[in-house]
C-alpha cells in the first residue's frame, strides 16, 4: 500500500501546497527570464554510433534560437528551451554532422549517435517517420507536461482537460468521455491503432484502456466516420504508445502517484529496446498498478467507492526500410466498486436527492464489496507493412478483443448454490477480430491519399446462468473507404467516402402463450459516410479550418433490445417497448459541419475558436421513466427513444503573456442539444464551462538541482443546466432538477529535480481546494451523491536507461 496514513498525508500535502504557493507567488528573488530562456529541459548524450564511446566536448545548437552548449565528459548536454519545435544540430570532429526536429513539450531525452565523417563511409541509410498532413477537423493533443498532470486518472478523467471534452460519470470511479455531447456508441477509440471493442455501449462501462500506455492521447473532435467507420460519428480518443526503438540500447520511464483523498498509489513502468547486434529488432514492456480506497466529499466518505486495477502490455517490432512487422499485446484488468443504490419510488428517489448525506455511508477502506464489476480485456495485434516500390505503402492490421465482463449486483444469487459460490449476476463474453488493409501512394501533383477495406466479426454471450441483459448477438461489419488530399501553396483540401454493409442478428428470450421462447431477429443496413475539409493559412500567424459530413450509424443491439436491471439501473430497448406492428429503429443520419479559427506561434496572444453543428435524423438517446419494479425491487429506469435533433456548440480556448514568467490562460464549452421533433431541450447534455489558469514560470540559479519551476492556480465554473426537457412522449423529463451550478479552486506545483545526473519530473497538484460540496448533471448518482471533496496528488516522472 503506497499510504499508510492518508490523512496525514492530506495534511503534508496541503500545507506545502499553500506554502510553496506562497514563495512562487510572492517573487522569488531570481533574475527575470526572457521569453527564449524557458525552463523545458533538453538533454542526452552523444556517442559514437558505432563503438558507442562517449563524445566529449561535442557542440549542441539549437538552430532557431542558437543556443549551444558542449558535451561533458560522460557525454551528456543540457538545454533549457521554450515549448515548441526545434532542429536541433550536433557536430564533432571526424564526424559527420546530424541535424534532427525535437518537439519540446515537457522534459526530452534525446541521445544522439554520430556516424564517422562520410569520407570513410562507403554508403548511408536514412530513415524516418511519415509526418500526417494536419486534419480538417479541429484536433486536440495531450503529451509532455500536460499528459503527465493526468498520469494516475482514467481515460474519462484525463480527456477533461481537452475544451469541448467532458464525461458521463457513475460516481467518483468510472469516467465515460463525451465530445460535443456524444459518446458510447458515437465515439470511437483507438488503442494503439485499433479500434476498441467491447461493452463500450453501456454508459458506466469506462473505457478498458490503460493510459499510462499513452505517450500522446489525440482527440479528433467531429465525425470521423469515412476513415474510422459509422462508430466515429462523433469523434475519435487515439490513445498512442511511443514508437519502438530504433537506435541501440535499453530505456524508458517509471512514473509513481498519490493521491491524499481516497488514498490512491499508482505505478507503472515502461522499458524500450533495441539490439545492437541486430538493429532491425525492437522491444517494449510496460505494466501498471493502481489501487484506490473509498473517495470522501466534504462531508462523508462514498459506501464502497474502492477500486483496484493492474494491466500489462508489450510488442516486438521487426523494421527494415521497405518493410516491417509489429505484434503487440495488452491486458487490462480492473474490478470496481459501485455505491449500493437504494431501491424505491419516485418519491424515495426524491427524497434521497434532498439528503445532505446518503443513507449508507463507510470508513475509509480498501475493501471492495457488492456491487462492483470485475472486466477483463485482452488485445492481440499484429500489424505489418510494405513499400509498394515507388507507388506507395501497403498496411494491413489484424487484431483480436476478448472482453469479459461481469457484475457482481447488491445481493446475492437467489440460488443458494450460485451465492456460495459469489456468482456474477450478468456475464458477458464479447469477442471481436477486426481486419484493415489499406494502400496509402505517394504524393502525385499535390495529391496524397489511400484506399482501404476493413472488416469486423463480433459476437456477444453469456455464461450459463447468467442473466439476460443485452441480448446474444453476432455483428458482421465490412466496409471500404477512400480518402484524398491535396495541398497547393496555403490551401489543403481533403475528401472522403466510405460505404459499410452490416449484418447485425440478435437472440433474447421472451414469453409466448405462457411459455419461454427464444426470438430471433436479423438486422441488414448499408450505410454511408462522406466528408469534406479545407485548411487555409492566410498568414504566418491564422490557420482557418472547415469541414462538413454526412454519416449513418446503424442501431446497436443494446439500443434495440436490451431489458433488466444494470449496476442498479433498470433499462429497456426500444423494440421491446414498440407496439406490435410498429416500426423499429432506424439508422440515424447525421449531418455535421464545423468552422476552426486558429491563431497561432504570437509572442503574447494566441488560441482557438470552433463553431460546429450536427444535424440528427433518427437521433437514438435515452428518456427517463417511471421507476420499473422488478423482483429486486424498484430502480431508476431509462427507455430508448429516437427522434430528430440538433447539436450545436462553441469550444475556445485562449493565452496570453501577461510578461516574460506570466501566462494566462482560459478556456470554454457550449454545448446546446434540441429535441427538433418536439421542439424541445434533450436530457443529459453537458452544462456550460469555463476554466481560467495563470502560471508563473520560475529560471532558478544553475547551482541548484531542480530546473524548469512553474506554479499554477486555476478556477472552474460550471453553470447550472437550466436547458432541460419541459415534456417528453412518455415517462418523465427527470426525477429532480438539474443540480445547482459550482466553481472549484485548483491549483499546481511542478519542477524537474536531477538525481545522480537523472532528471525527475515533479509534480504536485490540488483540486477543489476550498472543498467545496457539489453535485455534477452528469454523473448518473447525481440524486444520492456530491462530488469529491480536496484532493492533493503527487506526480513523479523518472527515466529509466539511456
Amino acid at each position: 500500500m503506497l499510504f499508510s496514513s492518508p490523512g496525514l498525508l492530506r495534511r503534508a500535502v496541503q500545507r506545502g501546497l499553500w506554502l510553496s504557493l506562497l514563495w512562487t507567488v510572492a517573487g522569488p528573488v531570481v533574475a527575470q527570464s526572457s521569453p527564449a530562456e524557458c525552463a523545458l529541459l533538453l538533454s542526452g548524450r552523444v556517442q559514437d554510433h558505432e563503438s558507442r564511446q562517449v563524445l566529449a566536448g561535442a557542440t549542441v545548437v539549437v538552430l532557431e534560437t542558437q543556443q549551444a552548449t558542449q558535451t561533458e565528459a560522460d557525454g551528456h548536454y543540457h538545454l533549457d528551451l521554450c515549448p515548441g519545435t526545434y532542429r536541433v544540430q550536433v557536430t564533432f570532429v571526424g564526424y559527420a554532422p546530424e541535424t534532427v526536429e525535437v518537439r519540446v513539450a515537457g522534459t526530452v531525452i534525446r541521445d544522439f549517435r554520430l556516424h564517422p565523417d562520410a569520407v570513410a563511409l562507403k554508403s548511408a541509410v536514412v530513415q524516418g517517420q511519415r509526418v500526417m498532413l494536419p486534419s480538417a477537423q479541429a484536433t486536440a493533443t495531450l503529451s509532455g507536461e500536460a499528459l503527465q498532470q493526468t498520469r494516475g486518472q482514467s481515460l474519462g478523467e484525463a480527456l477533461r482537460k481537452v475544451t469541448g471534452v467532458t464525461a458521463i460519470q457513475t460516481g467518483p470511479s468510472i469516467f465515460k468521455p463525451m465530445v460535443h455531447g456524444l459518446h458510447s456508441n458515437r465515439l470511437t477509440l483507438l488503442n494503439n491503432g485499433v479500434r476498441q471493442e467491447g461493452q463500450q455501449w453501456g454508459q458506466d462501462h469506462g473505457p478498458e484502456l490503460d493510459p499510462f500506455l499513452a505517450s500522446q492521447l489525440t482527440v479528433v473532435k467531429g465525425a470521423s466516420a469515412v476513415r474510422y467507420g459509422s462508430d466515429a460519428l462523433g469523434g475519435v480518443v487515439l490513445v498512442q504508445p511511443p514508437p519502438l526503438r530504433d537506435t541501440a540500447g535499453v530505456g524508458g520511464e517509471a512514473h509513481l502517484v498519490g493521491m491524499s483523498n481516497n488514498g490512491l498509489g499508482a505505478a507503472s513502468a515502461r522499458l524500450d529496446g533495441n539490439l545492437r547486434r541486430l538493429p532491425a529488432l525492437s522491444w517494449r514492456a510496460q505494466g501498471t498498478v493502481r489501487r484506490a480506497a473509498t473517495a470522501r466529499t466534504p462531508e462523508y466518505n462514498i459506501a464502497n467507492s474502492a477500486f483496484a486495477e493492474y494491466n500489462y502490455s508489450g510488442a516486438l517490432g521487426w523494421r527494415k526500410p521497405t518493410y516491417g512487422v509489429e505484434a503487440f499485446f495488452s491486458q487490462y484488468n480492473t474490478r470496481i466498486g459501485l455505491f449500493p443504490v437504494p431501491d424505491g419510488s419516485l418519491e424515495d428517489i426524491q427524497r434521497a436527492a434532498g439528503l445532505r448525506r446518503p443513507l449508507v455511508t463507510s470508513e475509509f477502506s480498501y475493501d471492495i464489496e457488492r456491487p462492483y464489476q470485475q472486466v477483463r480485456h485482452d488485445l492481440l495485434k499484429l500489424t505489418g507493412f510494405v513499400r509498394t516500390g515507388a507507388a506507395g505503402r501497403l498496411t494491413a492490421t489484424v487484431a483480436r478483443q476478448v472482453d469479459f465482463r461481469s457484475e457482481f449486483d447488491k445481493y446475492g444469487q437467489r440460488n443458494d448454490e450460485r451465492a456460495a459460490r459469489n456468482l456474477p449476476e450478468l456475464d458477458y463474453r464479447n469477442r471481436t477480430t477486426t481486419a484493415d488493409v489499406a494502400w496509402e501512394h505517394r504524393t502525385w501533383r499535390g495529391l496524397t491519399g489511400s484506399i482501404g477495406l476493413s472488416g469486423t466479426y463480433q459476437s456477444n454471450t453469456y455464461r450459463p446462468g447468467s442473466r439476460f441483459f443485452i441480448p446474444y448477438y453476432t455483428n458482421l461489419v465490412g466496409g471500404v473507404y477512400w480518402l484524398e488530399s491535396w495541398q497547393h501553396g496555403r490551401w489543403q483540401l481533403e475528401g472522403g467516402l466510405r460505404l459499410d454493409r452490416r449484418d447485425l442478428t440478435t437472440k433474447r428470450p421472451e414469453r409466448v402463450a405462457g411459455e419461454f421462447a427464444v426470438r430471433e431477429e436479423r438486422f441488414r443496413f448499408t450505410t454511408p459516410a462522406a466528408s469534406l475539409g479545407a485548411i487555409w493559412d492566410p498568414g504566418a500567424h491564422l490557420t482557418l479550418r472547415a469541414d462538413a459530413s454526412l454519416t449513418r450509424r446503424a442501431p446497436a443491439a443494446n439500443e434495440r433490445a436490451s431489458r433488466g436491471v444494470h449496476n442498479g439501473i433498470y433499462e429497456e430497448g426500444y423494440d421491446i417497448s414498440r407496439p406490435a406492428g410498429a416500426r423499429g429503429l432506424t439508422p440515424e443520419t447525421a449531418w455535421h459541419t464545423a468552422l476552426t479559427a486558429t491563431w497561432h506561434d504570437n509572442p503574447r496572444l494566441n488560441g482557438e475558436l470552433t463553431v460546429y453543428q450536427t444535424l440528427f435524423d433518427g437521433y437514438i438517446y435515452q428518456t427517463i421513466i417511471e421507476p420499473v419494479l422488478t423482483v429486486r425491487g424498484r430502480f431508476p429506469s431509462y427507455r430508448y427513444q429516437q427522434t430528430d435533433a440538433s447539436f450545436r456548440g462553441v469550444d475556445a480556448t485562449a493565452t496570453y503573456q501577461l510578461a516574460s514568467r506570466w501566462l494566462l490562460g482560459a478556456k470554454a464549452a457550449v454545448v446546446v442539444e434540441r429535441d427538433r421533433t418536439r421542439r424541445d431541450y434533450l436530457i443529459l447534455a453537458p452544462a456550460d464551462r469555463l476554466e481560467a489558469s495563470l502560471r508563473h514560470d520560475v529560471r532558478l540559479p544553475a547551482a541548484t538541482r531542480f530546473s524548469g519551476a512553474y506554479a499554477q492556480l486555476s478556477g472552474l465554473g460550471v453553470r447550472r443546466q437550466t436547458r432541460t426537457p419541459e415534456a417528453v412522449a412518455e415517462g418523465l423529463v427527470d426525477y429532480t432538477a438539474a443540480p445547482p451550478g459550482y466553481a472549484l479552486l485548483n491549483a499546481e506545483l511542478g519542477t524537474t529535480f536531477r538525481l545522480a545526473g537523472h532528471p525527475l519530473d515533479v509534480n504536485l497538484s490540488g483540486t477543489n481546494l476550498l472543498n467545496t460540496t457539489y453535485r455534477d448533471y452528469l454523473n448518473r448518482y447525481r440524486y444520492y451523491l456530491h462530488e469529491m471533496g480536496r484532493n492533493v496528488s503527487v506526480r513523479v516522472r523518472i527515466p529509466l536507461g539511456k
